[in-house]
């Protein structure tokens, strides 16, 4: 008995599938914008999980936007504040950060709107230091300088 005509292209469409699943990497989204990795491991990340990623802020679980790891919010409970940043918790960041990119229109990206006040050209964002600040006074703070041309680089 031979098989039916359907059944060699369904295979062939599920062998296809597996083999370029390897393609990616284990737990990131590969269809949102995708700025260079290793510059945000060593670059943007840091900046991020410093200046947004306290519990009350973007390391808390009820946001859709979270930054987690050393010292701050762990994406697995069982691990220690203070042990080292694992490969989860970079995919995790990695890809709620580049949820917050626009490719089409990097400098409308919420990632760089929102930590500007509205007079500076921002969204506004209702978490301010203690002296009522934004997280960046104004677009040439290097630190958003730095997100900014991260930001961009995921552009068209």
């Amino acid at each position: 008995m031979t098989a039916p005509r359907t059944t060699i292209p369904i295979a062939c469409l599920l062998l296809a599938s597996l083999l370029l699943g390897g393609c990616f990497e284990t737990g990131v989204d590969p269809s949102l914008p995708s700025p260079d990795r290793e510059r945000f491991e060593s670059e943007i990340w840091p900046i991020l999980l410093r200046d947004c990623g306290f519990g009350a802020c973007h390391g808390s679980p009820e946001r859709f936007f979270r930054v987690v790891g050393p010292g701050h919010i762990r994406l697995d409970p069982e691990t220690r504040t203070g042990d080292p940043v694992t490969a989860a918790e970079l995919n995790f960041s990695y890809d709620r950060t580049r949820s917050m990119l626009d490719a089409e229109d990097p400098e409308g990206a919420l990632l760089l709107r929102k930590p500007l006040s509205v007079e500076a050209g921002g969204a506004g964002h209702e978490g301010t230091d203690e002296y009522g600040r934004d997280i960046y006074p104004d677009a040439s703070d290097p630190r958003y300088q730095m997100l900014a041309d991260w930001a961009r680089s995921a552009g068209p």
